[in-house]
């Protein structure tokens, strides 16, 4: 496999040498300064993780203002204001990345870079060429940009020349080396994200709009992907029970979404809350009946799934992407939606519908259900994620200090 930085800047491999304790390893995540964001969730959760584990990390990013900010763990994270407007950003952020990641390696050298997206991976292989640190592509999602665009000849030029690739699931890792063309080798590994239960713990407020009706939640953002427009479908059909859908999100299909619950006759059924974070969300997530997201793409982790789990909900789901391996057939009642993007919803409501009402009808299975769920989320900690990042680590060479 080719490599374009400059070979000498690197140690010889040793097998013995390997990545056990005391790395320096800087983030860089282009939305860490958005609150809330499952980026910054991720990236404090393993901050703290591999501070556990005996390293240390820092962080670099872009925010409107420049601001610093302190990882669990002490490192540093230094969030910089992005004043190159001139430049076109596919040129521009990946060097003002790899400048600030310049200073922290003045300041303390970098044993190893992760890149949470397409430009900060970008910026760590500009950093490598410079410094020898070996980095790790994170893409955080799927790749949605057609073959001939500019970010997908991006993204196969990345993932051929990174260190390691770790996607969020063996999912989604099938899926970049499938649509990318890469053979799934040894550097390619897939990594869940975890789950903290203690997050639901704390004060809770329920958010204004409730009927007193069960509460059915979906939480995730308003777009087609989400499926959010097939649950309202599909709930159409059980409006002789008695429930109220909780849409906790937003995004470009709020008004869709609106218009199609007003269409259906489900106005006073549907709950839009706009995102909600800290007392509210915890009420939502502990109060709820049942938990209910239905993508219909490839869903590269399902953060909002491992919550609900945490949170011991009873969830009804699509097997769309990673689905089947944050949940389990006993966690969650799993509809199969087949090659996603499905071209026809039409086979799928029935069955989405039968599982809803089946679920809503039976307090025991919901127990059940929630059961297996908290069980599921307690094999899913931010710990057992790191640990995975730390194997992507040792198949990358020990670099040399410059």
């Amino acid at each position: 496999m080719s490599r374009s930085y400059n070979l000498s800047l690197r140690a010889e491999y040793d097998d013995e040498r390997r990545y056990i304790a005391g790395m320096y390893i800087a983030f860089i995540s282009e939305h860490f300064h958005k609150q809330p964001s499952g980026p910054r969730k991720a990236v404090l959760a393993m901050a703290e993780a591999f501070a556990l584990s005996g390293h240390t990390t820092s962080l670099v990013g872009i925010s409107r203002h420049d601001r610093d900010e302190t990882l669990p763990g002490g490192g540093p994270a230094r969030l910089r204001r992005y004043p190159w407007r001139l430049m076109p950003t596919k040129y521009g952020r990946p060097r003002f990345y790899a400048r600030e990641l310049e200073r922290l390696h003045a300041a303390n050298p970098i044993d190893a870079v992760l890149a949470m997206g397409l430009e900060p991976a970008a910026a760590a292989l500009r950093f490598r060429e410079s410094s020898g640190v070996p980095f790790v592509l994170n893409p955080r999602s799927f790749l949605v940009n057609a073959p001939g665009t500019w970010k997908f000849d991006r993204a196969r030029m990345l993932m051929r020349e990174c260190d390691a690739f770790v996607a969020l699931s063996e999912s989604a890792a099938d899926a970049w080396c499938d649509v990318l063309g890469y053979p799934r080798d040894s550097k390619v590994f897939g990594v869940l994200n975890g789950v903290d239960r203690a997050e639901l713990k704390g004060p809770t407020s329920p958010p204004p709009g409730l009927n007193g009706e069960p509460l059915i939640l979906c939480m995730a953002m308003l777009r087609e992907p989400k499926g959010q427009h097939v649950l309202l479908k599909a709930l159409a059909g059980l409006t002789d029970l008695p429930w109220q859908l909780v849409l906790a999100g937003d995004g470009p299909a709020r008004a869709d979404l609106h218009a199609l619950a007003t269409r259906l006759g489900l106005t006073g059924r549907v709950l839009f809350t706009g995102i909600v974070q800290g007392n509210e969300w915890r009420w939502l997530y502990r109060n709820a009946q049942l938990f209910a997201l239905t993508p219909v793409y490839m869903e590269a982790c399902g953060n909002a799934l491992l919550e609900a789990q945490a949170a011991g909900l009873p969830v009804v789901t699509t097997d769309a992407g990673s689905v089947p391996e944050v949940v389990t057939n006993q966690s969650a009642l799993v509809v199969p939606v087949g090659p996603v993007p499905y071209p026809d919803e039409a086979p799928i409501l029935p069955k989405l519908e039968q599982g809803l009402r089946r679920v809503l009808g039976s307090l025991q299975l919901r127990r059940q259900l929630g059961e297996a769920g908290r069980e599921r989320a307690d094999s899913l900690t931010w710990q057992r994620c790191v640990n995975g990042y730390l194997s992507a680590l040792q198949v990358m060479r020990a670099p040399l200090r410059v």
